[in-house]
């Protein structure tokens, strides 16, 4: 884990509510591995006072190697809405990388990167991996994106640079496949476009990753899914982005000695800290709420 102060490379707007930003940070790009993320102090001053964690979208390569990362965000509060009026030159306090990442599965033929919206972001690095292997192992990349509409959608020229096939869907029909991604996964698997022996590799919101579960229990697809909560602190100490957990399926999938999961002696369940344990957890490990 590194604790850098980051000079801001660029700022743009890609969306109405959506941006990307550049940030010079060549040692986390160095070190970042897939599905793990960086904490941001947004400002200067103690106003807003938690910083906010930010998975990194893709590396930037310069003269001597990687110059720094870019990251995709949202603004849905005040702390993003501040991240906006970010210049070239202005200075950003950053720690990581962080987090438990992606693992992909190199004893499968057929992989799957699912996403809604800015979940894409936390997937490209996942995807390049993938994408230098194809040829070389005979791999086969699928890359599934959605957005609520064709106005929102976003980074789909960047996946279509990897070597997978890119396929689209928009909630309301205007571009793509008309409907949720993971109706648009289960027709492609059902119609034979996408082998059932696959692995899924997924990240965006939580009512996304449910609707996944049961696709995956039916055919029985192994799946990682890239968790989301509120982090106070972004490195085990606040306790404040607990995730629930089956307590089987954990025991199957790792180390408790390793973790920092909690499960309650008169329950099947316990509760992981997203930002150490995750944020990628193997998707039966997780409970959704209901």
């Amino acid at each position: 884990m590194i604790q850098l102060e980051s000079s801001v490379l660029s700022n743009e707007q890609l969306t109405e509510n959506c941006w990307r930003i550049t940030l010079g940070a060549p040692q986390i790009a160095s070190e970042i591995k897939p599905g793990q993320f960086i904490n941001v102090k947004i400002s200067q001053t103690h106003d807003p006072f938690f910083r906010r964690p930010f998975s990194v979208f893709r590396r930037v390569k310069g003269d001597r190697g990687y110059s720094g990362i870019e990251v995709i965000y949202e603004v849905i509060g005040r702390g993003t809405e501040i991240m906006t009026n970010l210049r070239r030159g202005d200075e950003l306090d950053i720690i990581g990388p962080l987090g438990h990442g992606f693992e992909w599965y190199r004893d499968k033929k057929v992989h799957v990167l699912l996403s809604s919206e800015t979940g894409a972001a936390g997937l490209f690095l996942l995807g390049e991996e993938i994408s230098k292997t194809v040829n070389e192992y005979g791999l086969e990349l699928y890359i599934l994106l959605d957005a609520k509409s064709k106005k929102t959608f976003i980074l789909e020229d960047e996946f279509r640079t990897l070597n997978g096939k890119v396929l689209v869907s928009t909630h309301d029909g205007t571009y793509g496949y008309h409907g949720y991604v993971t109706e648009m996964l289960k027709n492609s698997i059902d119609s034979g476009e996408i082998s059932v022996d696959c692995v899924i590799y997924a990240c965006g919101p939580e009512l996304m990753l449910n609707a996944l579960l049961p696709i995956c229990k039916q055919y029985g697809i192994p799946a990682q899914v890239s968790m989301e909560r509120h982090m106070g602190c972004g490195i085990g100490a606040c306790l404040s982005c607990v995730c629930k957990v089956n307590k089987d399926s954990v025991l199957k999938y790792r180390d408790l000695k390793s973790s920092h999961i909690q499960f309650s002696p008169e329950a099947e369940f316990g509760y992981a800290l997203v930002c150490k344990d995750g944020p990628v957890f193997n998707i039966e490990e997780v409970l959704f709420d209901e």
